[in-house]
């Protein structure tokens, strides 16, 4: 079974996220998770999306110690362990609050569409210039 995640993270965190998704990830491709960011809270802060499937284990392997798996040996585990230190997952069955999206954490939130997921973040896209 998979469940949708879709994980907010502040711009300066792209680097440690992509080790993280290598980490516990599937495939060398994971280290490209987080790539532009193109979205901004109400403070102008910028942050990358993604929006993915995951296997329903998720959130006990995002919390499990870190290695570098066999599809990416040489993966910055110091990294990885960054981003999985400041990472908050919530879903609809949790009974704690919504963590407030920053820029000191990755949100993921679980289980919601993205649709549905984006609004919860309470972060917009930038526009772009025409």
């Amino acid at each position: 079974m998979s469940i949708r995640i879709t994980i907010a993270c502040p711009e300066h965190l792209m680097s440690q996220a992509n080790q993280f998704a290598l980490c516990v990830g599937n495939s060398p491709a994971d280290v490209q998770t987080f790539g532009a960011a193109t979205w901004e809270d109400g403070a102008g802060e910028r942050y990358a999306l993604a929006s993915l499937l995951a296997g329903a284990r998720f959130p006990q392997l995002a919390a499990a110690p870190l290695a570098a798996p066999a599809h990416a040996p040489d993966a910055d585990i110091a990294g990885a362990t960054q981003a999985q230190s400041v990472l908050r997952i919530w879903s609809p069955a949790s009974t704690d609050s919504f963590p407030e999206v920053g820029v000191d954490r990755l949100v993921a939130v679980i289980g919601l569409e993205a649709g549905l997921a984006i609004p919860l973040l309470g972060l917009s896209p930038i526009p772009t210039e025409v």
